[in-house]
């Protein structure tokens, strides 16, 4: 589209996007996408945080006779959509073990957003897949170019999430090239938030997803219903880019590649429920347990890591702690408690004066370095015998970009925390399997809501 403006090419893309015409790694792709949201979401649900957001919104027990609501995952209650993906969201983010491309999380957005509009529509397994890389397609070619320009002071997640769902959103009500266009453009204009929860270690950051979401899907529905968006609401002076990165000089980067290079295939998983920033010190701290290294044994630890990632709001805390806010972005404590436990769970992110991790953290030297790579991570560890161990993980987005049967590996190795039964898991892991055949979404709610009686 020469000449088009970049909320054009992004709306056009969205609405013409078929399944049919995706390269199968894409689509497998886009099934690891769901099953780790939707298995990551349902463990989070013990965090609490998405039974806050539905306290706020009460649903009903029962369906009501028309369409446009959807239900929680948790409680099975039915609300309108809007409503719907702002809980799920919440749900989905509760434990921060989210996926990831740079610093935005794509899925705590897109999945919540497309699944609401989806049972609120009645629409087919594909296009909810469809939907699904539509939302993490746009969003990623606005995060791409942007996302070392606005985070911090602005949070990834806040700022690139309403865009991204609405995209999601309009390709499930089958929006036009021109009204997915101004759907986008609502989202623009709407979108937003800070990174000053993490070093506060409050909990605003978990409802920003929730917030993303209903708001990307409140503005398909205002397009949908004629309002207009701006076509330069992106480059225009006064517009996104401005706003959020203070610069237009990406505005040419922006959607270029579209249907040629896919975003998708870049997206990694957590295998830990902390920052991602974290995921390369966790991963080296467990290793270096199994390769036999005891707390006990360490004298010293020099951790280094990229300066941003470093000296990110949270990372550089030594304590005291009382959240797992705290916790969960506190570079020392991801490493220490990998290092006592061989493992980091939710439930270990709520130790919060566990004695061997405390003593640990207080040996650890965290050291920003300008020149180290993004997510990756060097440690030296000097014993009590004066020797010394060196490991690092060097290139953490290559181990964490999983196909679909290491997402569904993940799953299986956090099942103790997912309030479903080996059979009911299975059951959501083939139902999202089966979306491009599949007339109806119903089955993979359904699966979704297997062990509601565990959880209510």
């Amino acid at each position: 589209m020469a000449g088009s403006t970049i909320a054009e090419r992004l709306g056009v893309f969205a609405a013409d996007l078929e399944v049919d015409a995706l390269p199968l790694p894409v689509v497998e792709r886009a099934k690891g996408c769901l099953i780790h949201a939707l298995a990551v979401g349902m463990a989070g649900s013990a965090a609490g945080f998405g039974r806050r957001a539905e306290q706020v919104t009460p649903g009903v027990s029962s369906p009501p006779n028309r369409r446009g609501y959807a239900r929680s995952l948790v409680t099975g209650q039915w609300h309108p959509a809007s409503t719907a993906a702002f809980i799920n969201g919440v749900h989905l983010h509760a434990r921060a073990q989210e996926d990831t491309h740079g610093t935005f999380h794509p899925g705590v957005s897109v999945v919540p957003a497309a699944l609401a509009a989806a049972e609120a529509s009645a629409v087919d397994g594909r296009t909810l897949l469809a939907a699904v890389v539509a939302g993490y397609e746009v969003g990623i070619a606005l995060s791409k170019p942007l996302t070392d320009l606005t985070t911090p002071p602005f949070r990834a997640t806040a700022v690139f999430g309403p865009v991204a769902a609405a995209a999601a959103v309009a390709r499930i009500r089958g929006l036009s090239g021109e009204r997915t266009t101004s759907a986008l453009a609502i989202a623009a204009s709407i979108s937003g938030g800070t990174s000053e929860s993490f070093g506060a270690g409050t909990d605003e950051w978990h409802f920003q997803s929730g917030i993303a979401a209903t708001s990307g899907l409140m503005a398909a529905q205002l397009a949908e219903a004629g309002v207009a968006g701006s076509r330069a609401a992106f480059e225009a002076e006064a517009g996104f880019l401005d706003c959020f990165s203070r610069s237009r000089e990406a505005a040419e980067m922006i959607a270029r590649d579209l249907g040629r290079s896919w975003n998708m295939l870049e997206v990694t998983f957590k295998p830990y429920p902390v920052c991602a920033f974290n995921q390369a010190p966790a991963m080296l701290a467990v290793r270096l347990r199994e390769s036999g290294l005891h707390a006990d044994e360490v004298a010293s630890i020099r951790l280094q890591m990229n300066e941003r990632e470093a000296t990110y709001p949270g990372m550089p805390s030594r304590g005291p702690f009382t959240s797992t806010s705290q916790t969960l972005m506190s570079a020392r404590f991801a490493f220490a408690t990998g290092l006592v436990h061989g493992d980091i769970t939710y439930g270990l992110l709520q130790h919060f004066t566990d004695p061997q991790v405390l003593d640990l953290i207080g040996k650890i030297d965290l050291v920003a370095e300008s020149a180290r790579p993004a997510k990756t991570a060097h440690a030296t560890v000097g014993l009590v015998d004066g020797t010394a161990v060196q490991d690092a993980i060097e290139d953490s987005d290559a181990m964490l970009s999983w196909d679909t049967d290491g997402v569904v590996r993940n799953a299986e190795r956090i099942a103790d925390e997912i309030p479903l039964s080996t059979k009911e898991l299975e059951t959501l892991i083939d139902s999202v399997a089966t979306l491009p055949d599949a007339p109806s979404i119903d089955p993979l709610i359904r699966a979704t809501l297997a062990g509601i009686s565990v959880r209510t």
